[in-house]
């Protein structure tokens, strides 16, 4: 069974490693569009644009699932892609509100995003659904995903970490019981957020583990009603990169460093 993912560029590639960890082992497509980062400054209406031009490429190469593991992407063109791609399954990806909410703490939670998620009419809906718009802040931390996409981001450590304590640094940590990471990008850096707030009691949280879930269960159900497919997928992951970069292969080979290099594979780009 052949499963994407696409996202602007790393941080699905840290939601599909988490994911692989849960259990996934399918014949998997990831379209990495480094052409078009950042998605975070764009308008909405230019991420509509791209994400419906990528995950039709996912389509002409035979995925019935799609992973959207870009929460930019996801805030501005999730309707619109699952109305024009009615045909498959789409997931996509949106910040851990409601696990946080459901700690029932009397403090106060922070969602670090891009500008288009924070200020995006999807996660505002969420909120609200909630009853959550008095406890729940939100900032955009754009930077951070390029902090991220560095070739040397394992070298630059001190530079990230001065950048996650600046933008916290407004804030009285004590009156917070979470941080959200409402972008697939900051989970590459989640044990730098924590621990530079670990003497706050403060929990950092993704959604990668609800993604997983509900991707396996979308497969386990596919599997069941279309009887007529045979199940003789090889576990392999196939990158696309719409601009391809060695230092894309580097990252990406670090994240899935645990991985078997015979079971990734980087592909030419596709028009």
């Amino acid at each position: 069974m052949k499963i994407g993912f696409y996202d602007s560029g790393l941080g699905g590639i840290k939601t599909l490693k988490d994911i692989i960890d849960m259990g996934l082992k399918e014949e998997i497509y990831f379209l990495a569009d480094e052409k078009n980062k950042p998605y975070g400054t764009k308008t909405p209406e230019e991420v509509k644009k791209i994400a419906i031009a990528n995950v039709q490429k996912l389509v002409d190469l035979g995925c019935e699932i799609v992973v959207v593991a870009c929460n930019t992407a996801t805030s501005v063109a999730i309707k619109d892609l699952r109305e024009k791609y009615s045909q498959i399954k789409i997931i996509g990806t949106e910040p851990a509100v409601k696990l946080a909410v459901k700690e029932h703490t009397n403090k106060k939670i922070l969602v670090i995003a891009t500008t288009v998620t924070v200020h995006g009419e999807k996660l505002h809906k969420l909120i609200n659904s909630l009853d959550a718009e008095e406890k729940i802040e939100l900032l955009a931390t754009d930077n951070l995903v390029k902090l991220v996409e560095d070739e040397n981001f394992a070298n630059n450590q001190k530079e990230v970490n001065k950048y996650i304590f600046d933008f916290l640094k407004p804030y009285n940590l004590k009156e917070y019981s979470h941080i959200i990471l409402g972008c697939t990008h900051f989970p590459i850096v989640k044990e730098n957020i924590q621990e530079i707030v670990k003497d706050y009691g403060i929990k950092v949280i993704d959604g990668n583990e609800g993604i997983g879930k509900n991707l396996l269960n979308k497969i386990s159900e596919y599997k069941k009603t279309n009887v007529e497919i045979k199940d003789e997928s090889k576990f392999q992951i196939k990158i696309i990169n719409t601009a391809p970069s060695k230092a894309f292969e580097k990252r990406t080979n670090e994240i899935l460093q645990k991985l078997p290099k015979e079971n990734i594979l980087f592909l030419e780009n596709i028009s």
